[in-house]
């Protein structure tokens, strides 16, 4: 009986864990660039944890002991977004793999969010201010127009400046979300900076988020009812529980 109540436990935290994962997806399945996250579970005793880590990104294990060691795994769905076209010079749209690189006060970052912004010393940054970074540090725009070619490079008054710093992943859906639409590597995987051949943009274009919102909510609703039944399971498990031990026999002293 304790058993089972461990294994709704368990449970509950699982899909409260799926739940959380999915809400954060539905809220921003209007945020360019966004990323959303997948999640699935799985027995960690089948291939061991850390190989199952590996291949599939961030695990969630809520509890080890006699019950079944079944963890979430999280993966960063990678496939693009709708991309619409916007007029604005400053938006950019990577067609294709890759993210652009900027810095941020805790160090290198990633996004897919292109919809950038000059600051008052003309400086590409993202809409909370971290620069866009060139092949040769933050891209400057000083001139009188620019010019985002399809290959990255950055032209100010018809003049090569820079070129834009796409990077690529061996596995990118170990990425993490860091918030602001930004995404970092876990500690053991490192950015690759992606050759001119590889990279394709889009000026005045964007990039739209990959959720599905439909698809969305309905694995909510189903996430949220399966939990409703853990729940109801553990709450059944404690009324028999609390009945077994009232109705133990007593020994008189």
């Amino acid at each position: 009986m304790i058993r089972s109540l461990n294994t709704a436990e368990n449970a509950m935290l699982l899909e409260q864990n799926r739940i959380d994962a999915l809400a954060n997806n539905l809220a921003n399945v209007n945020t360019a660039g966004f990323k959303q996250i997948l999640t699935r579970v799985a027995d960690v005793a089948q291939q061991g944890p850390q190989k199952e880590q590996a291949e599939s990104g961030q695990v969630f294990t809520p509890r080890q002991g006699s019950v079944p060691r079944l963890a979430m795994y999280h993966a960063l769905d990678n496939r693009p977004g709708p991309v619409k076209s916007t007029g604005r010079d400053t938006d950019i749209a990577i067609l294709g793999q890759g993210y652009f690189e900027v810095s941020t006060d805790n160090g290198k970052a990633y996004t897919r969010h292109g919809s950038f912004l000059l600051d008052a010393e003309q400086r590409l940054t993202t809409p909370d201010g971290h620069a866009v970074m060139g092949e040769r540090g933050p891209i400057l725009l000083a001139g009188e127009e620019f010019t985002i070619a399809n290959d990255g490079a950055v032209l100010v008054d018809g003049k090569l400046v820079d070129r834009l710093k796409l990077v690529a992943f061996a596995d990118p859906t170990r990425l993490e979300h860091l918030g602001a639409s930004l995404v970092i590597p876990p500690p053991d995987m490192e950015s690759r900076v992606m050759d001119e051949a590889e990279v394709v943009v889009a000026q005045g274009h964007l990039e739209g988020s990959n959720v599905n919102p439909i698809d969305t909510l309905i694995a909510m609703i189903a996430a949220q009812r399966a939990f409703e039944v853990q729940s109801k399971v553990m709450m059944t498990e404690d009324e028999m529980l609390e009945k077994s031990v009232n109705n133990l026999p007593r020994v008189s002293g």
